[in-house]
């Protein structure tokens, strides 16, 4: 465990949305996809944020009666690949209740560290990023615990 880094733990194919991504293609996308959380990255796979599960359920946060875009995207080694999550027929987008807060860690960190960085901040996961600053992968709290068990 004292030698594991974040590269031996964190997942490199990863779904994000756009801030401008519908809630509803979200929920779709978490739902299809086993997930609970993914990066709010700009154009160029920069994080600018986080939208989780419990954002999308949390009845008080506020939503507007905007109309998302049905974008959302997979990264993976550094390429950023674009996709149309379906219709959107209910109002809201990621923007209005993502956390801004973002974690990142490079690759090289202990994970030792990165447990710590998320117990001392109480979130679930960190986003891992790479030498251009963009979004390069992401650990988890389960991710470390997988690790764990092997």
């Amino acid at each position: 465990m004292a030698a594991l880094t974040v590269t031996d733990c964190m997942t490199c194919e990863i779904f994000a949305v756009a801030p401008d991504t519908s809630l509803e293609v979200a929920a779709r996308l978490f739902s299809h996809h086993h997930i609970s959380g993914a990066p709010v990255v700009d154009d160029e796979g920069h994080g600018i944020g986080v939208v989780t599960l419990n954002d999308l359920v949390d009845p008080d946060r506020s939503r507007g009666a905007g109309m998302g875009t049905s974008t959302y995207y997979k990264l993976r080694s550094g390429v950023i690949e674009r996709f149309d999550g379906g219709k959107v027929s209910t109002p809201g987008f990621a923007e209005e209740i993502m956390t801004a807060f973002v974690v990142q860690v490079p690759a090289d960190m202990p994970v030792r560290e990165a447990m710590r960085l998320m117990v001392t901040d109480g979130i679930h996961r960190l986003f891992v990023h790479g030498e251009d600053r963009r979004v390069a992968g992401i650990i988890t709290s389960m991710d470390v615990l997988r690790a764990l068990l092997t």
